[in-house]
């Protein structure tokens, strides 16, 4: 057996099992033993691998899908042969099977070793297992695995397909089949003149204003042309636009990462907790979101990050059983964008707030000024984020942020009858005094957003198109820095896994595939989480999890969804 084989016994003695099985197959020869004088490097001697084997061997025994296939040149495994990464291929026959082994550099660390890729094939070149030695390869299809195939492809295609250059050259054979002869002054040698006049100058240039009307249509029609980079006032905007910061959480991803186990990413996401941007950074994403919802650079910066409208529910969600919808929400905030009525009537009237908040403000507040504010992010805590509806500040009281609620229920009620409501974000004191409840998601919103914009205090603002309650709710760093360690466990133990391998909906997508029924907004199975029935019997999803729809215990009333109500 082979020093790598002796290393995978004592770390993963499960690997090292699967992996006797498959050398079982060959008489228990351990390729990575062999010497290169027992391997042969002639082409003849390579199995017949066709398209054909990769597809079958790709798709039924891993997550490729026959879409991935179809576009196979996406692939990283075809990008990796297309660049060369694979070197010195042997074959040898053992037992009636071709082992194929063959060097493939990585795709990050080019100056480190090469990995050493071994796969198993029928004499007809049906793929039989396969290994690598790189972390993913005990799951048999890796990119590596997957590059090896391709080679193999290239090898057998070579062979059986001959090119123009493998034959002896031949004259092309003449149209006319008998040529009249001539004495030599009547020959002309010269080329056909062509007597098409061309009119260069018949098309008038297109300059200035018309240029620019061109250009703008271009650009309204949602496409975009190589002028703009040069031609103002096209070439500022769109400079400005590619100025943003990538986001680090949406590059983590890695296709050699899917088949790992949880405890292997785990040990991976250790790397990626303390992701440091720096102050001009953050910055930088504060400029270029400040169009919040309406910005798709403000959700691409939100991804893999806890914003603050998050924060309650990352810290009451279970670390072993983590709810999935959150985690999509989290994740890939484009693909789960919830839109009803209620968050309509939010968004259409939140200028209306603000401006009603700003004239009640100015009337007691010195030089009170209200400005615009996008994804608010820290170097230190790059895992967070928030997004106040504006920074408030004035020469009495200095800086804050303002968090603005519309809630739907009070177009008919007052803000004193909201405030009786169970599920009202507002509580009353003894002496009727209505205040922002503590435990509520939006008292754990506006500690985030002041700790994102280090401001010490939010005027939390509640309004209706009769009247407005404004509450100013103070910074507690005791409570901030309690939920910031939960939400960071939660981070590294979920987020990470889910941005580095798709961990946790990779095992939802599995019971899809077994006709599991799918209920609640996240799309899982009934997995034994404590469940509510919408009262509508024409609901399109019946059945939500408490956790999900932010419900900690049964109701003895009717409840009705919000996509319902």
């Amino acid at each position: 057996m082979s020093n790598y084989f002796i290393k995978l016994e004592n770390e993963h003695p499960d690997v090292a099992t699967r992996y006797t099985q498959k050398l079982s197959l060959i008489n228990n020869m351990d390729p990575y033993s062999l010497k290169d004088s027992q391997l042969s490097y002639s082409a003849a001697d390579f199995p017949p691998v066709n398209n054909m084997d990769i597809v079958s061997y790709l798709v039924l025994t891993s997550y490729y899908t026959s879409e991935q296939m179809k576009a196979f040149k996406s692939l990283h495994a075809y990008k990796y042969f297309e660049a060369g990464f694979v070197s010195k291929c042997g074959v040898i026959n053992i037992n009636n099977y071709m082992v194929v082994i063959a060097n493939v550099k990585h795709s990050q660390r080019m100056n480190d070793p090469p990995l050493r890729v071994w796969i198993m094939c029928k004499i007809d070149g049906s793929t039989e297992t396969a290994h690598c030695t790189c972390m993913a390869g005990a799951g048999e299809v890796c990119s590596h695995i997957g590059a090896l195939l391709y080679t193999l492809e290239y090898i057998y295609s070579s062979k059986t397909n001959t090119s123009c250059t493998d034959v002896r050259s031949l004259w092309n054979v003449p149209r006319v089949s008998k040529v009249q002869c001539e004495p030599i002054k009547n020959i002309n040698y010269g080329k056909t003149i062509s007597f098409t006049k061309i009119f260069k100058d018949s098309i008038p240039p297109v300059v200035g204003e018309e240029l620019t009307t061109l250009l703008r249509q271009i650009e309204e029609a949602g496409s975009q042309s190589v002028l703009m980079r040069v031609v103002e006032p096209f070439a500022s905007a769109l400079e400005i636009r590619e100025s943003a910061i990538s986001n680090p959480y949406t590059q983590l991803y890695n296709e050699e990462y899917i088949n790992l186990t949880y405890e292997q990413l785990l040990q991976l996401s250790s790397e990626y907790v303390n992701i440091h941007l720096t102050e001009e950074e953050c910055e930088e994403i504060n400029k270029t979101t400040k169009a919040q919802s309406n910005s798709k650079e403000w959700f691409h910066q939100r991804a893999g990050r806890i914003t603050a409208s998050k924060l309650k529910d990352v810290c009451r969600t279970s670390l072993s059983n983590p709810s999935l919808s959150l985690i999509k929400q989290i994740c890939y905030p484009l693909k789960f964008t919830f839109k009803s009525k209620t968050t309509e009537w939010g968004i259409i009237h939140e200028k209306n707030a603000l401006e009603a908040y700003k004239n009640e403000q100015t009337i007691s507040h010195d030089n009170l000024s209200l400005d615009d504010i996008g994804l608010c992010i820290t170097p230190d805590l790059s895992q967070f984020g928030a997004s106040p509806d504006a920074k408030v500040n004035c020469s009495c009281c200095g800086t804050g942020c303002v968090e603005v609620k519309c809630p739907y229920l009070l177009q008919n009620i007052t803000i004193e009858k909201f405030a009786d409501l169970k599920t009202s974000c507002l509580l009353k004191t003894k002496t009727n005094e209505i205040y922002l409840d503590n435990g509520h998601s939006y008292y754990y919103q506006v500690q985030q957003q002041m700790a994102m914009t280090g401001t010490l205090y939010c005027d939390f603002v509640v309004w209706s198109p009769k009247e407005m309650f404004i509450e100013r709710v103070l910074f507690n760093e005791d409570f901030w820095y309690q939920a910031m360690q939960k939400a960071t466990e939660f981070h590294k133990n979920v987020i990470i896994p889910e941005l580095l391998g798709c961990y946790f909906t990779k095992a939802a997508s599995k019971a899809a595939c077994t006709n599991t029924p799918l209920w609640c907004v996240c799309r899982g199975p009934d997995d034994g989480r404590p469940m509510l029935c919408c009262g509508n019997d024409n609901c399109d999803i019946k059945w939500y999890h408490f956790e999900c729809i932010g419900i900690d215990e049964q109701l003895t009333e009717m409840w009705i969804c919000s996509l319902c109500s």
